[in-house]
Formats: structure tokens, sequence, C-alpha cells
């Protein structure tokens, strides 16, 4: 019988681009962070919602 083959450990961040990697990296040397936790500020960023001032809010020209 053969064994199971391990799983290969994720740190709970999904795959990232060369360049999400890169922008992690940077933002985590500048701050003190590690590179996953950056990531995934970086991506809740990102998919955070814009918001967008109320209609009462927009200039009447």
């Amino acid at each position: 019988m053969a064994k199971k083959k391990n799983k290969p450990t994720s740190s709970g961040v999904a795959e990232a681009s060369r360049a999400e990697i890169h922008e992690a990296t940077y933002f985590a040397r500048k701050c003190g962070l590690t590179r996953d936790e950056a990531l995934q500020m970086i991506r809740e960023a990102h998919a955070s919602p814009v918001l967008k001032p109320a209609e009462s809010e927009k200039r009447k020209h």
C-alpha cells in the first residue's frame, strides 16, 4: 500500500500574481509586516467597495 502524500501547507492566502507578491513584499518591508499579512491587506483594500458620494452630496452646476 502506498503512503498518502502530504498536501503542501499554504499560508491561507490564495495564489498571487508576481506583481501582487512584489507589491506585498515592498509594503511588508516598509510597514514591518509579514508578506502574507501585507498581501491580505492589499486584497481586502482592492475588494472593498468604492465609496461614492450620495446623490444629495453631488455638486449641482
